[in-house]
């Protein structure tokens, strides 16, 4: 199965090559659980996974659509219809949403700062960087940076073991900032499965240790012998409310020519 990352490239089946980490190329096979205990390791094989998920690229323009659901405490459900689009600028990516009300541009690009740019209609760009980038999405619980996976780009990242998750064989990624700030992040723990190289589970920390929000991919479609990602969600564990984002498959994959 294919899972969160990049999702619309994955949806797609359109990711330019990269080579995976090298200690699962080592071991391709692995199905038991490996817990890595020496701080260097962790290191480097974290640096490893982190670089390889930076360096995944769309190997041509993309464009589709889909929804966002927010959820309520109470369970009030407001929906917002949103088109996503991705292409390369040379060495560097963009990946757009756009809504309504208006459009979250994600400049990135291999050792550089994220620019996230909110262009709201009928008001003037604004630009966030780094932390500034951690405020909620079209009134959504993903936020700017969590679109970005910004944790990829952080100083410290560390694999502390290899295990099953969701079914899959997964590298457990921690990844943590240069500072922790308060009302930001103080780590995030991803499940990354090593055969797709998707976030098939992420905990999100807030600055005082205690888990915030929870990632996970919730349904997929199966389309031509493939299966795809077709909603995946954000909750909130510290105020009840929830988002997810569904996909227009039919947008992302071409059908078959049979």
């Amino acid at each position: 199965m294919r899972y969160f990352f990049c999702f619309f490239y994955l949806l797609a089946g359109l990711l330019g090559s990269a080579e995976k980490p090298e200690y699962i190329l080592k071991d391709p096979e692995a199905r038991t659980i490996v817990s890595i205990k020496d701080d260097l390791l962790q290191r480097k094989y974290g640096a490893q996974m982190a670089g390889y998920m930076q360096a995944l690229r769309p190997t041509a323009a993309i464009n589709g659509k889909g929804h966002i659901q927010v959820r309520s405490k109470t369970g009030k459900r407001t929906n917002i219809a949103v088109q996503f689009r991705a292409f390369s600028v040379g060495a560097g990516i963009v990946n757009q949403y756009i809504t309504s009300t208006g459009t979250l541009t994600i400049h990135q690009k291999m050792n550089q700062d994220t620019q996230y740019t909110w262009t709201e209609i009928g008001k003037q760009a604004e630009i966030f960087k780094g932390t500034r980038a951690g405020v909620p999405f079209a009134g959504s619980d993903f936020w700017m940076f969590d679109l970005g996976l910004e944790m990829l780009r952080w100083p410290h990242q560390n694999v502390i073991k290899r295990q099953m998750r969701r079914g899959e064989f997964c590298s457990v990624l921690v990844s943590r900032p240069e500072k922790v700030e308060e009302g930001a992040y103080g780590k995030v723990v991803s499940w990354v499965d090593e055969d797709s190289m998707g976030i098939v589970r992420a905990q999100l920390f807030d600055s005082e240790g205690k888990v915030l929000k929870v990632f996970e991919p919730k349904s997929f479609k199966k389309i031509d012998g493939q299966w795809h990602l077709k909603e995946m969600e954000m909750r909130n564990e510290q105020t009840g409310t929830r988002t997810s984002i569904r996909f227009d498959l039919e947008q992302f994959v071409k059908p078959s020519s049979k």
